[in-house]
């Protein structure tokens, strides 16, 4: 086991270092009675708070003796270089000859995605929950020996998973990612049968009742009609047995006179109400159906109007 200590690549924090300083000497001590899986994950930590060429010497030399050979062959390359930029020959040496050791030994994974329809949007390939770029696909790739779990993943389709076992000592392992299959969330295709029925237009049934209401005013109108016909002929009867204007009348013609003017009140009532009503349903048919038309109706004594915007 290499006791190698190194100053920080990147300046930390006091805690930081504090805390790196611990974790390398616990890492170490654990590493050197063997106990690497406990050691390991030490001395990854310590290197991560305080980066440290000597931390990153002794977690790849960790890592090997656990067995964690691809790591540890690309912690050894990673520490070549951060040896040779800060002119340590005897560490780049160390690290250079232990990379090339491991290279013969390296497991590879190899992942495949089959060709075919996988839906519109990119599938996205994970191995152990990191994402593998396009460029990795198709490519024998060192991994650490033991157990991967390959994920394929693509908007409106199931997601695919799979367990892969790499073996040790140049174990050369290959997986294809199945064609995804569809999971039933996506649009249907034009031309197929859509998933609800198409809701009833609401203006449909307001037909029916604009037209209803508009006969009502027409009814309404033709009352008013008959009435106003009916008070004019009764008023001109009137008019005959009086014989000074609407003065010295009979008592037939005083009544006559009372008929007339109800008959002329109820064809006022009539018309007003009439027009309402058609002004209503004429308002109900050309907006039926139409959330953005607006209609007002205005009703005072002896008019209707409506005004409104189609």
């Amino acid at each position: 086991m290499l006791a190698l200590t190194a100053p920080a690549f990147a300046e930390a924090s006091s805690s930081d270092k504090a805390a790196a300083e611990a974790l390398f000497d616990e890492g170490r001590r654990l590493a050197q009675a063997g106990k690497f899986a406990e050691g390991c994950p030490k001395l990854e930590a310590s290197q991560k708070l305080d980066p440290a060429l000597g931390t990153l010497l002794n977690l790849a030399d960790c890592n090997e003796k656990l067995g964690k050979t691809a790591s540890a062959w690309a912690q050894y390359r990673e520490a070549t270089s951060l040896a040779r930029a800060a002119g340590s020959s005897e560490r780049e040496k160390f690290a250079m000859e232990r990379s090339k050791a491991l290279e013969a030994h390296l497991s590879t994974l190899t992942i495949r995605v089959a060709a075919g329809d996988n839906g519109a949007a990119p599938v996205e390939v994970k191995r152990d929950g990191v994402a593998v770029s396009s460029a990795e696909l198709g490519s024998a790739i060192p991994v650490d020996p033991g157990t991967h779990e390959v994920t394929a993943a693509s908007a409106g389709m199931k997601t695919w998973s799979s367990k892969i076992d790499v073996g040790k000592d140049a174990a050369k392992t290959e997986v294809e990612i199945p064609k995804l299959e569809p999971d039933g969330s996506a649009t249907p295709a034009a031309g197929g049968a859509p998933s609800e029925p198409p809701a009833k237009s609401h203006g449909s049934s307001l037909r029916p009742v604009a037209i209803a209401v508009g006969a009502v005013g027409i009814v309404g109108i033709g009352v008013g009609a008959f009435f106003g016909l009916s008070a004019s002929s009764t008023w001109s009867d009137a008019k005959d047995t009086c014989t000074n204007g609407n003065n010295g009348c009979t008592p037939d013609g005083v009544d006559k006179q009372k008929s007339a003017s109800t008959k002329a009140t109820v064809s006022t009532i009539a018309f007003i109400a009439g027009g309402a009503a058609l002004a209503v349903g004429t308002v109900l048919w050309f907006t039926a159906g139409s959330g953005d038309k607006q209609a007002a109706i205005g009703i005072g004594p002896g008019m209707v109007a409506a005004r409104g915007r189609f």
